[in-house]
């Protein structure tokens, strides 16, 4: 499943590699792999192969909760779509509380101590999802896993996962999309090569540009 999403997400032009060319990220630092899963949506065939991909993790895993819960913004198309599938609640999760109304950084119908199955669709070093974290602790929610699109596999992100002790289910991730495009004949060797160096010490890398 990975290499098919892995793959379908390059020919659809959602993620994209330029390791002589490194794209430059909100954070300041520069990267050679770009990922772009917003364009999902826009491909109906494909946006339900990933929706089926997703309850088919679901299943596969026994995973119980009371609400599937979408990470804004890009988290929450897909739990919304998957809610609407399995014919189960949904809530939503802010990156910070709401200043204005009731200043709710959770949004939805729910009880204290029911159960939130995230959603994410890049999960890089983790750090939205330990604020979707936070929010649902705020709220008195638990949550012991989170599902997304691509994982990037980084050492950050893992450590914060191990932390939040929380369980990471990817529809495919950094090995495969680099291996993929390897097999497309959009990077050589050397990109590879590249691309795992970047993957190392994404900041150590991007410094010495």
């Amino acid at each position: 499943m990975k290499m098919d999403i892995a793959k379908n997400l390059i020919n659809l032009g959602a993620v994209k590699f330029s390791p002589n060319d490194p794209f430059k990220y909100a954070s300041g630092l520069r990267g050679p792999i770009y990922c772009d899963n917003r364009i999902i949506l826009s491909h109906v065939e494909f946006r339900d192969q990933v929706i089926q991909a997703f309850i088919d993790v679901i299943k596969q895993n026994n995973l119980s909760f009371d609400h599937l819960g979408g990470i804004a913004t890009a988290g929450i198309p897909h739990a919304a779509f998957i809610a609407d599938r399995m014919k189960r609640s949904m809530v939503y999760v802010r990156p910070k509380a709401k200043e204005h109304g009731r200043k709710n950084q959770v949004e939805g119908a729910f009880n204290a101590g029911e159960k939130v199955l995230l959603f994410e669709d890049l999960v890089n070093q983790g750090a939205s999802l330990e604020e979707a974290m936070g929010g649902l602790q705020g709220a008195e929610l638990k949550c012991d896993a989170c599902l997304c699109v691509v994982d990037y596999e980084m050492q950050g992100a893992k450590d914060r996962l191990s932390n939040l002790s929380i369980q990471l289910f990817s529809l495919t991730d950094f090995t495969s999309l680099t291996l993929a495009a390897f097999e497309l004949n959009l990077i050589d060797q050397k990109g590879m090569d590249l691309l795992k160096e970047w993957h190392a010490d994404p900041k150590a890398w991007s410094m010495r540009l």
